[in-house]
């Protein structure tokens, strides 16, 4: 099949129409007829039609590989993972998930509750991603550019609150007596515990007293 035989294909088994399906992606409906018609022969956003039509990114782009995402969750409800058909309509039955990309003010305040408790007031958009993670990940920003180059500043993180951190992981982490929140990668070595940036231009952080992990990062978001 071609691309536009794909996505036509993945939008028809999603029972989703043009304009839903654009408004998902955020693009014209008539940029989905062209795709659909074969006027126009590539996107920048096929990933995103990937997953909002619930098909693996690599089979629409290239045809390759299973058409289904593999690892989707059962949940389904209010806990931000959805279906992306209606009753009785897509015989691969994906889940995807919509994340909620929250402030590092919501992010502190995550700090201070049990993760299975935690539902931010405020939310900046939904991130939607293939999940691979718990009903309670959220997204986050990365703020600065200590964590160069493997995190640029801007893009966005995948944080699992209910992972306990263990050692090299890339954790959202507040110390105590700090205010902020911090992303850093976890160093425990013997008794003792660091905070480590990638960008040696940061000093490695001894973590003195308690550490509350808000989070481990567990995938990075980008879109071009």
């Amino acid at each position: 099949m071609t691309l536009s035989e794909r996505i036509h294909l993945a939008r028809k088994q999603a029972n989703l129409t043009q304009k839903e399906l654009a408004n998902q992606v955020g693009i014209s409906q008539t940029a989905i007829h062209k795709l659909e018609g074969g006027s126009s022969k590539s996107s920048r956003r096929t990933v995103a039609i990937a997953l909002a039509c619930g098909v693996d990114p690599i089979w629409l782009d290239t045809g390759r590989g299973e058409v289904s995402l593999h690892g989707a969750r059962s949940d389904t409800g209010q806990t931000g993972f959805i279906r992306p058909t209606q009753e009785g309509g897509n015989p691969w039955s994906p889940v995807l998930a919509r994340l909620p990309l929250i402030s590092w003010e919501e992010a502190n305040r995550s700090c201070d509750e049990p993760a299975e408790s935690f539902h931010p007031k405020t939310v900046e958009a939904w991130i939607p991603v293939a999940p691979r993670s718990s009903h309670r990940t959220f997204a986050l920003h990365v703020p600065d550019d200590s964590m160069t180059p493997e995190f640029c500043e801007g893009e966005i993180l995948i944080v699992d609150p209910t992972l306990p951190g263990t050692h090299n992981q890339f954790v959202i982490a507040r110390m105590e007596g700090d205010a902020a929140a911090t992303f850093k990668q976890l160093i425990m070595v013997g008794q003792q515990t660091y905070l480590k940036p990638l960008n040696t231009r940061y000093p490695l952080i001894h973590v003195q007293g308690s550490l509350a992990i808000c989070g481990v990062v567990v995938g990075k978001y980008r879109e071009y």
